[in-house]
């Protein structure tokens, strides 16, 4: 009988970010690999939302019905496992079942959760909470049981060899590519999404978060700084829950709210729109456990500026200006350096066109395949 993996694709339905985005693009790459000689199936919460592959053949599709990510991981998770008669499963989203009948591989994206929770988010509740006790502890669990350990750069790979003493020949590096789906758009169609979201060029365009790493404060307080003929507003895509942030007050203090654009959940094709048509993309995280949006940047032809920390020298190479993320001077400077020098901005674009092809899915897929059979051989 054909040996068969069980993937996690809960992360990938709804409104998926990193994780889920990873996982959206991996399925089909793996099932494109025309080296495959496993089984693959797909776990889908009905509860979660819509099935985000409809037209991919070649998978088979196992649902259940999960309350919330832990209750999905330790009870719907197993008993899929078992009813589809998987030889493996695949946990995609950092953690694991910590009673399973088969063996699995787990991908750890990063060790981020290991910090204090004030470190993550300036708002917390209970639910939040009670989420990050769940993957503080129950990660570390998950991770030791597992025969393997995939992760997404050297960075990650140093930090849960530190964080969580694992043995580092456990873990495997299986580094991510661009997570844009949509094709470049030709200009007319830049132009009529710009219209649509009521914007002027020229604009900066970021990722808005609650999530404190990502660090939307200190790209408002940057921006604020610029002359409005340098950058007329500041796109703050897809800020889910923005007024749990301190974001919202901050603009109005600083008398910048008729320059900042605030938005939910944006539409693949939109977001591909709203990339061309920026003058810079702007992302001061504070720590990275890969960076998919800088890739994102450079596959739809926008310069970078972006922080030295964690994983994104891996990741962005010599293709980025990169400023301190925690001084919006030093930030709004080099933003600044690719606004009022032209050909400062071409070669960024440049290095970056060629920085992504370095970086593809197929070697994803490829690097994930090798260790679905390595485990399953130490399985037997």
């Amino acid at each position: 009988m054909t040996a068969s993996v069980l993937i996690d694709g809960r992360p990938a339905q709804g409104h998926p970010r990193g994780v889920g985005i990873y996982v959206q693009r991996l399925l089909p790459a793996l099932l494109a690999n025309k080296a495959r000689t496993l089984g693959l199936k797909i776990a889908l919460d009905r509860r979660r939302g819509e099935d985000p592959w409809p037209k991919l053949e070649g998978i088979e599709k196992v649902w259940g019905n999960g309350m919330n990510p832990a209750h999905w991981e330790q009870r719907i998770l197993p008993r899929l496992a078992e009813t589809s008669k998987a030889s493996l499963l695949h946990a995609t989203a950092n953690s694991a079942p910590w009673r399973l009948t088969i063996p699995y591989v787990v991908s750890i994206h990063d060790a981020i959760f290991m910090r204090p929770l004030s470190e993550i988010t300036g708002s917390i509740y209970a639910r939040q909470f009670l989420s990050h006790l769940y993957y503080r502890y129950g990660v570390g669990y998950a991770a030791k049981r597992a025969l393997k350990i995939i992760t997404d750069s050297e960075y990650s790979k140093y930090e849960i060899v530190k964080k969580l003493r694992m043995d580092p020949e456990k873990i495997h590096i299986v580094r991510l590519a661009n997570p844009h789906a949509t094709s470049p758009l030709p200009e007319d169609k830049v132009k009529e999404t710009i219209q649509a979201y009521a914007l002027k060029r020229p604009y900066l365009l970021g990722f808005g978060a609650i999530d404190l790493r990502k660090n939307t404060a200190n790209l408002v307080r940057a921006f604020a700084r610029l002359p409005r003929s340098a950058a007329y507003s500041l796109v703050l895509a897809g800020f889910e829950r923005a007024e749990r942030s301190v974001v919202p007050t901050l603009i109005k203090h600083l008398g910048i709210k008729d320059r900042i654009k605030i938005l939910d959940y944006i539409p693949d094709r939109d977001l591909t729109a709203l990339f061309q048509g920026a003058a810079a993309f702007v992302y001061p995280t504070r720590v990275e456990g890969f960076g998919l949006p800088i890739l994102q940047a450079f596959y739809l032809g926008v310069p970078v500026v972006t922080s030295r920390v964690g994983s994104v020298p891996e990741v962005a190479g010599k293709a980025v200006r990169f400023a301190d993320p925690d001084d919006p001077r030093s930030i709004s400077q080099e933003i600044l350096a690719i606004l009022i020098d032209s050909n400062e901005a071409h070669r960024l674009t440049l290095n970056g066109y060629l920085q992504v092809k370095q970086f593809s899915w197929e070697t994803t897929a490829a690097e994930t395949l090798e260790i679905y059979m390595t485990a399953l051989r130490k399985k037997r």
